[in-house]
């Protein structure tokens, strides 16, 4: 399943079908990063705390106290998420894995951009908004390759998203919300799969074929 099929398709894709394939070797790529609950767990508890801290530290200190907090969180929840990579090591790099890495780095690129243009226009109350359905597109991209809890995620934050657009809601609160809910959900869904593999094999992934008739 990919981001451009229907959510309930009509029929299982096929063993044989060369998306399969593909989710089978990005999943394969994507392993370490789901190797464990923690880094999600994690997430669920930094973005929301800087999510909720931003008022005051925005009032004491301004916008780079601002920088400051969110680049400390950013930089504390990658390093607990890349701590199972490093620990298994970083394997060979292949040719899915490096498009999935451009994808998301362009992705960041226009994050960025369109986040420098809100705030030089004093409408920085919308960045929660903006960043949920970034976000939100990039993880329903994902969950159709790799891990399809990512999907659910991706749409919640998009819908997060769309309400932290309206002036009537409180932005930082709803993304703090989302954020919270989504890891959590992802979380529990990694600790999920995690033990199912370990009653099934112990260590062996899910196969194709399973992983198609799964769905």
């Amino acid at each position: 399943m990919s981001e451009y099929d229907p959510f309930l398709p009509a029929a299982p894709l096929a063993a044989g079908d060369d998306l399969v394939r593909v989710q089978d070797l990005f999943a394969a790529a994507s392993r370490p990063y789901l190797s464990s609950p923690l880094s999600w767990a994690a997430w669920a508890v930094l973005l929301p705390g800087a999510a909720f801290s931003t008022p005051a530290v925005l009032e004491r200190f301004g916008g780079a106290g601002v920088l400051f907090l969110w680049s400390a969180a950013i930089l504390l929840g990658g390093a607990v998420e890349m701590a199972p990579v490093w620990r298994r090591g970083r394997g060979a790099a292949t040719p899915l894995a490096a498009w999935a890495l451009r994808v998301q780095g362009n992705l960041s690129l226009v994050a960025a951009a369109l986040s420098a243009v809100l705030v030089w226009f004093d409408a920085a109350w919308l960045l929660p908004g903006l960043w949920l359905l970034l976000l939100g597109h990039s993880l329903y991209l994902l969950g159709g390759l790799a891990f399809p809890p990512f999907r659910l995620c991706g749409l919640l934050y998009q819908g997060a998203g769309l309400l932290a657009l309206s002036p009537r809601l409180p932005a930082l609160t709803v993304f703090a919300a989302a954020v919270g809910a989504g890891n959590l959900f992802l979380a529990a869904s990694v600790w999920r799969e995690r033990r199912r593999e370990r009653r099934q094999d112990g260590t062996h992934p899910v196969s194709g074929d399973a992983r198609s008739r799964s769905r």
